[in-house]
């Protein structure tokens, strides 16, 4: 009798932990996000299915639904892997979860492909970005890269 009590309070505990890991996990850092908005403008032509993918995306990630959002550009990214702005946008979203080294990588691809397509305006927001996400990490630019 004792063991059934012990582990129906074991089973409890770790399962409002896990449920607390959940619900902090698909919530943005904070009360607001690092990254209020998504990059809209695409250097590159997408195939129709892609850009809805794209255009779905942002609207989830403008409406702070960061997980359907990387879904979404994760979709881009597969069907459109030279589409800098799916590796960008999907960066801001996990940099808006608090997953900075996925957000960190994400970026990093997007500038390699902001670079191929000598797009400098997006290289330098990308470098603005990473500067944001190593502020607030209490790091120096350089770590971050």
């Amino acid at each position: 009798m004792e063991l059934a009590i012990w582990l129906s309070v074991v089973t409890a505990i770790l399962g409002f932990g896990m449920g607390v890991m959940v619900w902090a996990y698909r919530r943005p850092l904070g009360n607001s996000a690092l990254f209020p908005t998504p990059v809209t403008e695409l250097s590159t032509p997408l195939s129709d299915e892609a850009r809805a993918q794209f255009e779905s995306g942002c609207t989830a990630f403008a409406q702070g639904r960061y997980p359907a959002a990387i879904d979404q550009f994760t979709a881009v990214m597969t069907a459109e892997p030279t589409c800098a702005e799916a590796f960008h946008n999907g960066g801001l979203a996990y940099a808006n979860m608090g997953t900075d080294g996925l957000a960190v990588q994400a970026l990093l691809k997007a500038s390699d492909l902001y670079d191929q397509q000598s797009t400098k305006p997006g290289l330098d927001l990308v470098k603005q970005q990473l500067e944001q996400i190593a502020g607030r990490r209490g790091l120096s630019p350089r770590a971050t890269a």
